[in-house]
């Protein structure tokens, strides 16, 4: 437990871990990450993680991550309406609860940006976390950045940075 706590305090002396910028060949987006976190790909390539730690073996993120970025993209003709991103938001983790749900200002008639916070639990361990979803004219894009809720407000510090930076590619093919 002390290597996952200091997972998001990684780097620097103890401060905020260096971020570094990974591209999905596949889909086209960007997003920052901790340099340090493990990628291990999920579902064909369409659920990318960002992990303090490999999982363990034969075990999947979605049974044992507590502190972890994930990127899940999905083939849905959109912006799909409102109504349907809650939704769906609410259905692809192991999630209690979501708050703060709300348009973002970033977006056109051709992409919505979403952003919320989300309360989860893995393995009876329990998680918050911050997201975004955004979906476009063939794809959509769900990001959820979380840490276990006991440093949460460390962790939140970190996924507020990750989501800002991340880019969402072409969601028109």
């Amino acid at each position: 437990m002390a290597l996952a706590a200091a997972a998001f305090t990684a780097g620097c002396g103890g401060g905020a871990p260096r971020l570094a910028s990974y591209v999905s060949p596949q889909f086209g987006y960007t997003i920052p990450h901790p340099a340090a976190w493990h990628r291990v790909e999920t579902d064909g390539g369409r659920r990318v993680w960002f992990l303090p730690q490999a999982p363990p073996a034969a075990q999947p993120p979605e049974q044992t991550a507590v502190d972890f970025l994930v990127v899940m993209t999905r083939d849905d003709p959109g912006p799909l309406p409102e109504i349907d991103v809650r939704r769906l938001a609410m259905s692809l983790l192991p999630m209690h609860g979501v708050s703060g749900f709300q348009r973002a200002p970033r977006g056109n008639e051709e992409i919505a940006w979403y952003r919320f916070e989300l309360t989860g639990a893995t393995g009876g361990r329990e998680w918050a976390s911050v997201g975004l979803l955004v979906t476009g004219p063939k794809r959509l894009h769900y990001v959820v950045c979380a840490g276990a809720l006991e440093r949460w407000r460390t962790a939140q510090k970190v996924c507020d940075e990750v989501l800002r930076g991340f880019v969402p590619g072409d969601l028109s093919r």
